[in-house]
C-alpha cells in the first residue's frame, strides 16, 4: 500500500496520511476503506503497519465512494450509540427504546419490544432485533429463522431456495420465470438473484444494465466487486459530466433557432405577402 509508484505499481497518485505522514497511493487506500466499510468496521486502523492510530473521519469520507459514505456513516453512528437505541431493520431510523415516555409500556409483557418504526411503518420486535413475531417469543423466533435462513441460502438446480424481499423481508420461493420479483405483500419489485430492489433513472440505466450503478452486480464482473464499482462509478460520472453539457448545448441550440426566427420570419411574411400582391396585381 505504501511507497507510491512503486509500492501499487499501478501509476497512480500519492499522498501522506495525516497521522504518521506515510504516503500511500490514492487508489489503494480507497480501496482499503472500500473493503472496511464492507466488514462494517467504523473505526479503521490506519494502513501503515507500523502505525497504531486510526484515521481520522474527514480522511475516510474524503476517499469513499458514495455508497461506501452512506454506510460509514451509518456504522459510525451504530458505534456511537448505547443498548437502549437501535435502527430499523427496514429504513435504520434510530429508535431509543424507553419503558415508559417515548414508548408506551403495553399491558402484555410480550408485547414490550414491539415497535411500529415512525419513518416507514415496519413493525419489529426491539429485542432481538427482527421483524415482529406474534405469539413466538425471541428465542424461538430465531432458531425458526436461522433455519429459514439456512434453507433459503442453499442451492438447488442453479438457483437459491428462496430470496428475501428487501422490504418486508419476507421469503419468496421462485418456480419458474425471470429474475424480476414482485413481493406479494408490499409491491416491492426486486431482484431474485442478487435480492435487490429494481431502480432506474432515465439516462443511468436500470437493474439490468451491465454499466449501470443500478445493475445487479451478478451481471457485470461479479468476482471482482471492487473493479465493477470503479467501472460503473466511472461511468456515472462521465455521464454526470456530459448530461450539463448536453443541456447546455441543447439551451444555446434553442436561443439561436430563436434568434433566428426572430429576423426571418419576419421576413418570410414579408416575401409571401409580396407574392401575394404580384398575383392580384395589386400595387404596393
Amino acid at each position: 500500500l505504501s511507497g507510491g509508484h512503486r509500492g501499487c505499481g499501478m501509476g497512480k497518485p500519492i499522498k501522506p496520511l495525516p497521522c504518521c505522514k506515510k504516503a500511500v497511493c490514492e487508489e489503494c487506500l480507497k480501496r482499503y476503506l472500500s473493503a472496511q466499510v464492507q466488514l462494517g468496521q467504523a473505526d479503521i486502523n490506519c494502513p501503515i503497519t507500523e502505525c497504531s492510530e486510526y484515521l481520522d473521519e474527514t480522511t475516510v469520507l474524503y476517499n469513499l465512494p458514495h455508497d461506501d459514505i452512506i454506510k460509514y456513516k451509518y456504522f459510525l453512528e451504530l458505534s456511537r450509540i448505547d443498548s437502549s437505541t437501535k435502527p430499523c431493520p427496514q429504513c435504520k431510523h434510530f429508535t431509543t427504546f424507553r419503558r415508559r415516555g417515548h414508548i408506551p409500556t403495553p399491558t402484555k409483557l410480550e408485547n414490550k419490544y414491539k415497535i411500529q418504526c415512525p419513518t416507514c411503518q415496519f413493525v419489529w420486535c426491539f429485542k432481538c432485533h427482527s421483524p415482529w413475531h406474534e405469539g413466538v417469543n425471541c428465542k424461538e423466533y430465531k432458531k425458526g429463522d436461522k433455519l429459514l435462513r439456512h434453507w433459503a441460502s442453499e442451492i438447488e438446480h442453479g438457483q437459491r431456495n428462496a430470496q428475501k424481499c428487501p422490504k418486508c423481508k419476507i421469503h419468496i420461493q421462485r418456480t419458474e420465470g425471470c429474475d424480476h420479483m414482485t413481493c406479494s405483500q408490499c409491491n416491492t419489485n426486486f431482484c431474485y438473484r442478487c435480492g435487490e430492489r429494481y431502480r432506474q433513472l432515465r439516462f443511468f440505466g436500470d437493474h439490468t444494465s451491465n454499466l449501470s450503478i443500478f445493475g445487479c452486480k451478478y451481471r457485470y464482473l461479479p468476482e471482482r466487486p471492487h473493479l465493477r464499482r470503479l467501472v460503473r462509478g466511472s461511468v456515472c460520472a462521465g455521464k454526470l459530466l456530459i448530461a450539463p453539457l448536453i443541456l447546455v448545448l441543447g439551451l444555446a441550440l434553442g436561443a439561436i433557432a430563436v434568434v433566428i426566427g426572430l429576423f426571418v420570419f419576419p421576413i418570410y411574411c414579408l416575401c409571401k405577402k409580396q407574392r401575394k400582391r404580384s398575383r392580384t396585381g395589386m400595387p404596393w
